[in-house]
């Protein structure tokens, strides 16, 4: 890379691969604008997301994917406990409608290309629900945020797992779930 300054801007040089510069002509298309103002815009973006955390181009996907959803929620775990506390035992109507939810989960994540378990569990692990702890490529355990919450996402994880063809088990032991894909 090489660079020229004129006192105001400083002008550079860079080699891009034929993909990039593809990502970079529609992005200049697309906001109607140059090139130098979408890296610039870039640029504010990425600083954003070091200062915050360093986190992947996935990572940064699925959080705003899952941001964006009109279905989706952000709110205080503090919030979220209190309902959990206040619900107590989830009715039969609230499981069976979490496992269809649980279902639907793997349904959509099919769609997207995300089939593999593991993938689901590192994608859902985003929402700040629970803490992941991978053991082999077939055994995971989660460990719920809230530890009222266990209960909830057992059911979900069993309907997540009940349209795929894969042979599991879902297990809960001292507010663990246990999940051993055979």
């Amino acid at each position: 890379m090489s660079s020229k300054s004129d006192g105001k801007n400083e002008r550079i040089t860079v080699n891009l691969d034929s993909e990039s510069l593809e990502t970079l002509d529609d992005l200049e298309f697309e906001l109607r604008t140059s090139k130098s103002e979408v890296i610039r815009r870039a640029l504010e973006y990425f600083d954003i997301i070091l200062e915050k955390e360093d986190m992947s181009p996935e990572e940064l996907e699925t959080i705003l994917d899952l941001r964006l959803r009109p279905d989706n929620l952000l709110f205080d775990i503090g919030i979220f406990q209190a309902f959990l506390e206040e619900i107590g035992e989830p009715s039969e109507n609230l499981q069976e409608e979490i496992k269809r939810i649980g279902g639907n989960f793997y349904q959509d994540y099919c769609a997207i290309g995300i089939s593999e378990p593991i993938k689901c569990l590192e994608r859902l692990e985003r929402t700040n629900l629970y803490r992941l702890i991978v053991e082999s490529d077939t055994k995971f355990t989660v460990v719920p945020i809230i530890p009222e919450m266990g209960e909830y996402l057992k059911i979900f994880f069993e309907g997540y797992l009940e349209p795929s063809d894969l042979s599991a088990e879902v297990t809960m032991s001292r507010n663990k779930i246990r999940i051993d894909v055979e």
